[in-house]
This record gives structure tokens, sequence and C-alpha cells, in this order.
């Protein structure tokens, strides 16, 4: 990995790890197929997994949202009593 991670990015270490690997297959003009295929294999199973793992941190997100605006009213309704 060329540059240092923060310590947002150093959560996603594996997925910047994956980019520099993709970069690699990239450059190399004259690729085997059936190596070809094999890591095409590979980056489709990692695009479900993060695509997988995208809709559940949405949907927590989403929760926490909703909890979130819940006790907002619940403090405004609160505060309009007194």
């Amino acid at each position: 990995m060329a540059k240092e991670l923060d310590e947002t990015e150093q959560t996603f270490k594996e997925e910047f790890d994956f980019l520099d690997k993709i970069e690699k297959v990239k450059s190399q003009p004259d690729m085997n197929p059936v190596l070809l295929r094999a890591e095409y294999i590979f980056l489709a199973d990692r695009f479900a997994k993060l695509l997988k793992d995208a809709v559940r941190i949405s949907r927590n997100s989403d929760k926490a949202q909703k909890k979130l605006l819940k006790y907002k009213d619940l403090i405004d309704t609160l505060r309009n009593m007194e």
C-alpha cells in the first residue's frame, strides 16, 4: 500500500489491500485467460461481500437514525412540558 491509512481508513485495510491487488492485475498486459478468469471470480465474490456489507451498514444506520429522531421528539416533548 502506497499511502499511510488514517484511523477511519484502517477499518477498511482489507479492501485497500484488495485494491492494490487489482491494480497489479490491471497492470499485466498479457494475462493468462485461466488466471484472468480466476481473478474475475475472486473479484465478483468480493464485490458480493462488499455489497452485502454496505446494505447491512445502511440498514443499521437507518435504524439508528430512527431511534435518534424518536429520542429527539421525546426530548422536545419534555422541554415543552416545562
